[in-house]
């Protein structure tokens, strides 16, 4: 039988605030993604009671399947260049994304926002880093679920430069490069599985309407992987280029 998102949570904030990681079972396990995002919010005003989230992350494997959110505190946004210390990480995994920021409210009402209206809101594109980390031991055999009632694995956001005049960028074609301590590790061209990352934010519109009182201005959404995740070591200094776009680095200090 599965338990509720209550306990879900209550195993998540404990791992987050003893800094430790537990087993993920089948039981308790969120059976839908309702349990998670609820596992989600939970987690969020335990740990960040008052706040909304200062950024968001977006993103699915291909345009036929829903996409999935997670909520980023301000706490965990940085701007490039950063340093994070690597202490009380269980992995390092990072990520070269491209993010939108909101130069208006994105407020609930009764129709959907299109996409032309969600790219007026739009203020600018950045190159981000996401830095992947989980509280759950068995991240990799847990259910897909668990790990989005873990903020989809979210542990840190790094924010660097990008461009006002993103919409005439052809993002089919864009080139992603991630280095790792001054080495070109990988790149890809094209390489975001929705062509153009500004399609997954009305649904993540669409999906803050009934849960945290819409987008506003101000926030960042962070869009998906474009080059895998990559697990680096302690000490190891990451660079996040989109030419044409910017980029962004992290330090993770040991």
């Amino acid at each position: 039988m599965t338990n509720s998102a209550d306990q879900i949570a209550a195993l998540l904030v404990d791992a987050h605030t003893r800094r430790l990681q537990f087993q993920a079972a089948a039981d308790p396990a969120p059976a839908t993604a309702q349990d998670a995002y609820r596992a989600q919010d939970l987690v969020f005003a335990s740990l960040y009671p008052g706040q909304r989230g200062g950024a968001w992350k977006v993103g699915g494997p291909r345009t036929d399947v829903e996409p999935t959110a997670a909520p980023i505190p301000f706490s965990s946004l940085h701007a490039s260049p950063a340093r994070l210390p690597a202490l009380g990480f269980h992995m390092i995994g990072i990520e070269s994304e491209i993010a939108f920021r909101l130069g208006r409210d994105l407020p609930p009402r009764a129709a959907p926002y299109g996409e032309e209206e969600i790219a007026a809101a739009v203020s600018e594109a950045l190159v981000a880093i996401e830095v992947c980390d989980t509280r759950l031991a068995n991240w990799k055999a847990a259910s897909p679920l668990w790990r989005l009632a873990d903020f989809q694995l979210n542990a840190a956001l790094v924010v660097g430069s990008g461009t006002e005049n993103w919409r005439a960028i052809d993002f089919t074609r864009q080139r992603a490069e991630l280095w790792i301590d001054g080495a070109l590790s990988l790149e890809a061209t094209g390489a975001h599985p929705y062509g153009n990352p500004i399609r997954l934010l009305p649904w993540l519109a669409a999906h803050n309407m009934g849960r945290c009182g819409g987008l506003h201005a101000g926030n960042i959404i962070t869009t998906g992987t474009w080059t895998g995740m990559q697990f680096v070591t302690p000490g190891a200094a990451v660079i996040a280029r989109f030419p044409g776009i910017g980029e962004a680095s992290v330090t993770l200090q040991k």
